[in-house]
């Protein structure tokens, strides 16, 4: 976290956008998770949250590496879920268009892929967000939340998209104690454990043109084949 916050003295920031959100193994499902206190061990998914603000503004970006430079199967999984979903918000993030047909858009793809792994029953609903718990879409700017009211897109707006997935057991004892809330824990129990304390956020800073959609935190890794490489490039 230090050394993040001194690359964006190094390259002319002020100061970070936001306080950084970093948090490794099971904090990496805590959303705005904190302290930032546990020490890394090998398995572990890394979910790091920063940006720096720069003349006045700020980004946001949000990356998950495995420490050990490699995802796991169960990893992937889930990654590659939020991966898609982010490109379904892409698409969706054109002019005219809202940041509801975003976030519609990036559920689908959740939903689809969490009932897929077994991790959710219901093919429609909101049953998938016991997994997927905020909004994926919020204004940049001044503020990390900059001000702003739901209106339709148009040029010169700056947004991110910021779908995640975490794998939280804890998540289902907050689950009302229903006869329908039971069958669904039994039903997904054996998955809960097998992806268990796996969390994946995927967020990056947008700028609408009138040429489409700019990514303007591309040069950051994204995909798992970038990061893995990253990682090993790192290692060196």
């Amino acid at each position: 976290e230090a050394e993040i916050e001194a690359v964006y003295l190094r390259n002319g920031a002020m100061s970070w956008g936001y306080p950084s959100i970093v948090g490794s193994g099971p904090n990496a499902t805590i959303l705005h998770y904190g302290r930032s206190s546990r020490r890394m061990e090998n398995g572990d998914l890394l979910l790091v949250d920063a940006a720096g603000s720069y003349q006045g503004l700020t980004g946001d970006i949000t990356r998950t590496y495995p420490i050990d430079g490699t995802f796991t199967r169960e990893q992937r999984d889930i990654y590659e879920i939020v991966y898609a979903a982010q490109q379904a918000g892409e698409k969706a993030a054109r002019i005219g268009s809202d940041v509801s047909a975003i976030q519609n858009a990036c559920d689908d793809v959740l939903r689809a892929g969490l009932v897929k792994l077994g991790l959710v029953t219901e093919a429609t609903g909101t049953q998938f967000k016991i997994w997927s718990t905020h909004g994926v879409s919020h204004w940049i700017g001044h503020d990390v939340h900059d001000v702003g009211v739901r209106k339709p897109l148009e040029p010169g707006m700056s947004f991110v998209i910021e779908p995640g997935i975490y794998i939280r057991p804890q998540a289902v004892d907050t689950l009302p104690q229903t006869p329908a809330n039971a069958a669904f824990i039994e039903k997904v129990r054996s998955v809960v454990e097998k992806y268990e304390n796996i969390g994946v956020r995927i967020e990056d800073s947008y700028l609408l043109t009138s040429t489409g959609l700019e990514r303007l935190s591309a040069t950051v890794p994204r995909t798992v084949e970038e990061i893995e490489t990253f990682m090993k490039q790192r290692s060196r």
